[in-house]
């Protein structure tokens, strides 16, 4: 069996080097297996969840992504000391009943559900890079056909449900992109979409795609251009 972290790494590396990236390993991993490398220094008090989660994302430099309505009403836990980022955020998280996803080095999701305990099950199935790889591009594909919802100017993670013949059965922003007229171009452009591949059997959905802001020139998404593809 292949460790968190090691599987974390082969994930890695089946990315390209794109705006758009997908997390299959923390769908199917608990969220106990962070590959956080660096400690950071946290004196975070317990209160409302969602200034403390303000306080996190400031002191560790990453981006989280979640639905606001999760937070109401949630009081966080107190995280204090020198910690690694994912589990600084598990602890912060602690009691309320959320999980927490990895979608890239710098970057989690919070999601509904009950909280994991301290022991990580074994993986269901492991992806396999070719459906990795369809996934993400034709995801692309389909944001690259108009120039609205083209990769590089926003920033958002989506929530995938891939029905056994490779089409979007269903597509969730887990927050605004903060433009509620890109918000429904987004998930009409997802909307009956399909991938040229198969998603494994076993291995838990939704898969989670985080999107950043960065230049098709840079990425080399959607041609490289800034023009419409068709």
């Amino acid at each position: 069996m292949r460790s968190g972290a090691s599987f974390l790494a082969q994930n890695r590396r089946w990315r390209r080097s794109c705006a758009l990236s997908l997390c299959v390993a923390l769908a199917i991993l608990s969220p106990i297996a962070f590959a956080d490398d660096r400690n950071v220094d946290f004196d975070i008090p317990a209160q409302a969840l969602d200034p403390a989660l303000n306080a996190f994302r400031t002191a560790a430099g990453v981006q989280i992504f979640y639905e606001t309505a999760l937070t109401v009403g949630r009081k966080s836990q107190e995280v204090k000391g020198s910690l690694a980022p994912g589990r600084a955020l598990q602890t912060l998280l602690g009691g309320t009943g959320l999980q927490v996803r990895r979608t890239d080095v710098d970057a989690f999701a919070i999601l509904p559900g009950q909280a994991e305990t301290d022991r990580a099950p074994a993986p269901a199935s492991q992806p396999d890079g070719r459906f990795v790889g369809a996934l993400q591009n034709g995801v692309l594909d389909l944001l690259c056909r108009n120039s609205q919802t083209r990769p590089g100017r926003y920033k958002v993670a989506l929530e995938l449900w891939i029905a056994p013949t490779g089409v979007i059965q269903r597509s969730a922003l887990m927050a605004s992109t903060g433009d509620v007229a890109l918000d429904a171009a987004l998930l009409g452009a997802l909307r009956g979409g399909s991938i040229d591949a198969v998603p494994p059997a076993n291995v838990a959905q939704p898969f989670i795609l985080s999107i950043v802001p960065r230049a098709p020139s840079e990425t080399g998404d959607c041609g490289g251009s800034s023009q419409t593809i068709r």
